[in-house]
């Protein structure tokens, strides 16, 4: 994908704004949309809309086109463009359909006209906010913006404070860039509260900025919120964080080999996909004798 870089739109509407700034807005903005009227209640549906908005900005080299796209679109029709998303992205990284099934559910189950024109009204609102400017540009790097967006949905559905916690940018580059000390490719970054993946970002940051890609290094990650590592799933994605990617859904304590685990389930699972796709072909060969 060529490089994109518009920047966020302040409030005089030409200057750029703090990456982090803009997914927090786009949170707000995507939080009001949700939840205004009757309609689904749960934050996956919300959370898997962003996603796939983040997700279809990699597939494009013309992100304009992408959102003019999807504004334009009946709800029925932003359904299809979201499939056809997940079928190309799952097609080019099989490996994070493991993960990213708890945000996608409504693209296989009839939610209904009033769920599907939620739907619409929740994309819309990411994209007027500018979401595209954000996670189709490299400002994606700057931010976690799946990590705002949980928090906002969340806050309007959960009584108790949500237990996740993130850390700022520069308290988090300062201990990792220590933490990581002689850098070397292939090198494993471990977050056994990895929430929506914050830490694994910045670790990526200090990785760039000393020659290294993030995608020839190892993440694993652990926690007990299962939203949260789908989150983490996908952010791997904006965040070219690569294909070695291991999670694992649980409390540590109570696993402490959850990172064998994690890899053992994710050989297995990509085992299963290679199966299928032989077994798929042979079905074409055989169709066409």
């Amino acid at each position: 994908m060529s490089e994109r870089n518009h920047g966020g739109v302040g409030s005089s509407g030409n200057t750029p704004i703090n990456a982090e700034v803009h997914a927090l807005k786009i949170a707000v903005e995507v939080a009001s949309a949700w939840y205004k009227g009757r309609g689904i209640d749960g934050p996956e549906v919300a959370l898997g809309t962003v996603a796939t908005i983040a997700t279809a900005g990699l597939l494009v080299d013309r992100p304009e086109r992408l959102a003019a796209g999807m504004k334009s679109a009946t709800p029925e029709g932003f359904v299809d463009i979201a499939r056809q998303v997940w079928a190309a992205t799952i097609m080019r990284r099989p490996d994070v359909a493991q993960w990213v099934h708890p945000l996608l559910y409504w693209l296989f189950t009839d939610i209904g006209a009033r769920g599907r024109e939620q739907v619409k009204r929740t994309a819309d609102a990411a994209l007027n906010a500018g979401q595209l400017e954000l996670t189709d540009t490299e400002r994606r790097f700057d931010c976690d913006l799946l990590g705002p967006v949980l928090g906002a949905l969340r806050s309007r559905t959960e009584t108790r404070v949500n237990a996740q916690m993130y850390t700022p940018g520069d308290i988090a580059s300062a201990l990792i860039a220590v933490t990581l000390g002689d850098l070397k490719p292939g090198q494993t970054f471990c977050d056994d509260t990895v929430g929506t993946g914050g830490l694994f970002r910045v670790a990526a940051q200090v990785v760039r900025s000393r020659g290294v890609d993030p995608a020839d290094m190892l993440w694993f990650g652990a926690d007990v919120d299962e939203l949260a590592v789908a989150a983490t799933a996908v952010n791997g994605l904006i965040w070219g964080l690569g294909p070695r990617v291991f999670l694992h859904v649980g409390e540590i304590l109570a696993d402490p080999n959850w990172a064998d685990k994690a890899s053992r389930r994710r050989a297995v699972f990509l085992g299963q996909i290679e199966r299928l796709n032989a077994g798929m072909a042979a079905l074409d060969f055989l169709k066409n004798l």
